[in-house]
């Protein structure tokens, strides 16, 4: 049983990594929805509130994932990994976490630079503040919307690469990295 432990992520962090992982998946999807098809504008309107008020909880969730990194140490890499997987699978987890913390914000960003200051209120429970100062400010609003939307394809790009990694390892390198971020082998 020890073993297994220090073979997988601490269960907060399987926790966070999977429902972040639908969360992150709900928002690219809608934020295409929202972006590229033409629905019936009271619809697009609950959908943008309803993506402010996960991208907050993402973003507090980002904050107790890292929280919760820096308190329980990952488990090693396999020690069957070559070099170039080890820097891969870094750079990989650090560009990701990127991706995570920069949509957010970006996103709030947009919020609070808008012209029409409308309100965020996180899932009808309570009101998240604007940025203070840059409401109305067009420049910093096209700023934050051409980020927003150039990471979220990078976004997008790299859950593909990092399940097509998991992949590659279990059918090529016979290494079954899931069960690291699973309960049970």
């Amino acid at each position: 049983m020890t073993d297994f432990i220090k073979t997988r992520y601490h269960s907060i962090a399987i926790i966070l990594h999977w429902v972040m992982a639908i969360c992150f998946m709900l928002m690219l999807c809608s934020g295409l929805v929202m972006t590229e098809l033409e629905l019936d504008k009271s619809f697009i309107f609950s959908l943008y509130q309803w993506h402010k008020s996960l991208g907050v909880l993402l973003l507090m969730a980002f904050f107790l994932r890292i929280t919760i990194r820096l308190l329980f140490k990952p488990p090693a890499l396999p020690k069957s990994f070559k070099a170039l997987d080890m820097k891969a699978a870094k750079l990989g987890h650090w560009a990701l976490y990127a991706a995570m913390i920069i949509m957010p914000i970006s996103g709030w960003v947009i919020v609070s630079s808008s012209v029409y200051g409308l309100p965020t209120i996180v899932f009808n429970m309570f009101e998240w503040p604007h940025i203070p100062n840059i409401q109305g400010n067009l420049g910093i609003g096209d700023a934050a919307g051409e980020v927003h939307e150039i990471v979220a394809y990078i976004f997008i790009m790299l859950i593909v690469v990092h399940i097509g990694a998991v992949i590659k390892h279990k059918i090529f390198d016979k290494e079954n990295l899931l069960t690291r971020m699973w309960w049970t082998k």
